[in-house]
């Protein structure tokens, strides 16, 4: 265990439940070592070298990781601290915890300076979509409300699946597996613009076409475990009282698909916010 709150971490050799993943997500992500443990082996005493190099900056992103998200609270406003911190309480299975830790790692990953991402965290604004990957309007809702947010402010857009079908609960399963890996947010994007079909191979081969190893894929669809996420996100729709999909919410509250009614919204927060 870390000190102020930071994340504890495991390696899983059985069943990846929603706990285990957050508190093991920033090694899963940024080492060699992914779901089942397997070592990427060097074939060349130079890959050996890149190699070695590489841990050494997933090393300095993991502990930076640590600095910026040690005693955060989950951005879901529950109250509760970040899924996987070691101080108690903290949210569990949460998908909108899980997006604020993986773009922390994808950011670091990118280059943008520490400051810069918590300077994004600190934004009001919390845009949360309802839908399944399977619903055939998720690309365009969730394209008008990136574009929309994006001119207004830095935080990101959290996509909240409530899983509704097994085909729904496949395409989860495959982002998460992703998320574990660490090329969440492409897999993510790929899956929103898929018309289907939503079959095991189809979608396994979508995830090939972004590098991601088939083989891999298939060890962690059979293993993790994504109940707690659906549960939790389902709960928040009923909260919100959402009956129909996609839905946009804004700091919780439901907001028309439109453009006008998300710039107005987010206008709405940023100005209370700087009274």
């Amino acid at each position: 265990m870390t000190k102020n709150g930071a994340f504890v971490y495991s390696r899983t050799t059985c069943k990846i439940e929603s706990v285990t993943f957050m508190r093991s997500c920033l090694r899963f992500l940024l080492t060699a070592a992914l779901i089942l443990g397997t070592l990427v082996v060097s074939r060349s005493f130079n890959q050996e070298c890149e190699a070695e190099s590489a841990r050494i900056d997933q090393k300095e992103i993991v502990k930076m990781a640590e600095e910026i998200l040690a005693g955060r609270h989950c951005p879901c406003q529950c109250g509760r601290y970040l899924p996987g911190s070691s101080l108690s309480p903290a949210c569990f299975g949460c998908s909108v915890g899980k997006a604020e830790i993986t773009y922390v790692l994808e950011s670091l990953e990118a280059g943008k300076k520490p400051t810069e991402i918590i300077m994004d965290l600190s934004s009001p604004v919390i845009i949360d979509v309802f839908a399944d990957y399977t619903n055939e309007n998720i690309s365009k809702v969730w394209k008008l409300v990136k574009r929309v947010s994006g001119k207004l402010h830095k935080i990101r857009v959290v996509l909240r699946t409530p899983g509704l079908t097994a085909e729904a609960r496949r395409a989860i399963k495959l982002a998460e597996c992703a998320r574990l890996i660490g090329n969440c947010s492409v897999v993510q994007e790929a899956l929103i613009n898929h018309q289907g079909p939503w079959d095991w191979n189809t979608l396994i081969n979508l995830t090939e076409h972004y590098g991601m190893d088939p083989e891999r894929i298939r060890a962690c669809v059979d293993r993790i475990d994504i109940d707690a996420q659906i549960t939790k996100d389902q709960q928040h729709a009923e909260e919100r009282r959402i009956r129909t999909y996609p839905t946009i919410t804004i700091n919780r509250q439901i907001t028309a698909n439109s453009e006008q009614a998300i710039r107005k919204a987010i206008q709405k927060v940023l100005l209370e916010q700087s009274i």
